[in-house]
């Protein structure tokens, strides 16, 4: 059965006209006329016929009506469901990033996008890469921003910014009474760092695997806050990022340590789902992202 025809039938049905059946369809008279007799003919039955100058339909006509108009009314439904959906989705945007990037990048850009999409409702989720990028392929993210590493072939990775991370430690720390200390003097030294799947642990134990060390790290965790409040208390090193800590240094609770080698860095990208239409939003929050790269 030919679709389209059926289509036809029903909207002449629903005004028994050629003309306004026309008009709904957005094609000619003429048109409506020859899908009608095309129909008809395809169905092998006589469906309407003519009294008295005015259409009628026949019984099997009638039952035919009847179900189409079942049809169309779920297609109306689901017409209107994509575009609910449409329309939701153009004023969401769902962004996911790292717990340092949300505290200290996040705010401003977001900010930035909010002077010129006032409506557009923006919720920022926290985690570690790993987590966030099953987040982006399972489509709870429109996009993240991630540490550097190996992504699926369904993903689309854009550079964004590179981070350096500075070795601290408290003020008395053994370690800070040198103007500076070569990586493999951390060989067994206390460290603390972040949690499984963070991109920066990973980018942290690659270099210190490549200088031959070995820290004995005692304890993870995903809070900055507890990372500091234990170093506060604790003989302990850690690398941290140089603008979360900025505070710290210069209030002295935590001190650099200069490392010989130079401090460690990794890059970051804007991950999004490859092949998939953005929403305006996302162009829109994309483009902000890419002009602090």
């Amino acid at each position: 059965m030919n679709l389209k025809h059926l289509e036809t039938f029903y909207h002449f049905c629903r005004f028994m006209n050629v003309s306004k059946a026309a008009d709904q369809l957005n094609v000619t008279q003429p048109a409506v006329s020859q899908q009608l007799r095309a129909f008809q003919d395809e169905c092998g039955v006589q469906l309407l016929y003519r009294h008295s100058g005015e259409y009628r339909l026949t019984e099997a006509g009638e039952a035919l009506f009847l179900l189409s108009k079942r049809i169309f009314s779920r297609v109306g439904q689901i017409e209107n469901l994509l575009h609910m959906a449409r329309k939701s989705e153009s004023q969401t945007l769902r962004v996911g990033t790292t717990k340092t990037f949300a505290r200290m990048i996040m705010p401003d850009l977001i900010a930035r996008f909010q002077e010129t999409h006032p409506l557009v409702h923006v919720h920022l989720s926290e985690g570690n890469s790993a987590d966030l990028i099953r987040r982006v392929m399972a489509r709870k993210e429109d996009l993240v921003v991630v540490a550097r590493t190996r992504y699926d072939s369904s993903l689309r990775a854009i550079p964004f910014n590179r981070c350096d991370f500075l070795l601290v430690a408290r003020p008395d720390h053994p370690l800070t009474k040198h103007d500076e200390v070569s990586i493999k003097c951390l060989n067994g030294e206390s460290m603390i760092i972040r949690e499984r799947g963070s991109g920066s642990r990973d980018a942290i134990l690659k270099t210190l695997q490549e200088h031959g060390v070995t820290p004995s790290v005692l304890v993870e965790s995903e809070s900055l806050s507890f990372i500091l409040a234990y170093m506060e208390r604790r003989m302990a090193v850690s690398f941290l990022v140089d603008h979360e800590i900025q505070n710290e240094i210069a209030s002295e609770i935590l001190k650099q340590i200069p490392l010989r080698e130079g401090n460690i860095s990794f890059h970051t990208d804007i991950v999004i789902r490859r092949k998939e239409p953005m929403s305006e939003p996302m162009k829109h929050f994309l483009k902000i992202l890419k002009s602090r790269t």
